[in-house]
């Protein structure tokens, strides 16, 4: 049975953070210094999918800086306004051990996370199919923006949840 961890920036052990950056890395994605930036930010969630004590999968809710946030909104990038007040929050770093796939782990670490921003509005950035495709349009978002080119070659994409009424 899986069963799903929820952690603040603040709670996280040096062994929860490694354990959580050596998941997100086995996806190949992202470097290993932008993970670390991004879980140990104030406010960051980091949620963890484990079975029999070890983590099978990961995803964060990420409090995005300003800095961060006005590089996707330029032209070279997606080009898509991401005011703070509209989307506080941006959903990264879901990964899923291949061994674990197609079981819905993904779409249930995504769930947490959405959980988590009680509403809110949500961006992510994805080059992956599987999450632009299918998780993220299950779940509300929308593709908006450019799609823009990083430097390993992949295609990335803007998507955005738009705050939830209650």
């Amino acid at each position: 049975m899986t069963e799903y961890r929820v952690l603040s920036s603040a709670d996280a052990t040096k062994r929860d953070v490694d354990i959580f950056v050596e998941l997100v890395r086995s996806g190949g994605a992202v470097d290993e210094y932008f993970i670390r930036l991004g879980v140990n930010r104030p406010g960051a969630k980091i949620i963890f999918a484990e079975s029999d004590g070890r983590a099978i999968g990961v995803a964060a809710l990420k409090i995005p800086s300003d800095k961060y946030r006005s590089g996707l909104e330029s032209r070279i990038k997606a080009g898509h306004p991401l005011a703070h007040e509209d989307y506080p929050y941006e959903l990264g770093y879901v990964s899923v051990l291949p061994d674990h796939g197609k079981r819905g782990i993904g779409r249930k670490l995504v769930d947490n996370v959405l959980e988590l921003a009680e509403g809110k509005g949500v961006f992510a950035t994805t080059s992956n199919p599987a999450m632009k495709n299918g998780i993220l349009q299950q779940v509300g978002f929308l593709q908006v923006g450019n799609v823009w080119i990083n430097d390993r070659n992949e295609t990335l994409y803007l998507l955005v949840r738009c705050a939830q009424k209650k």
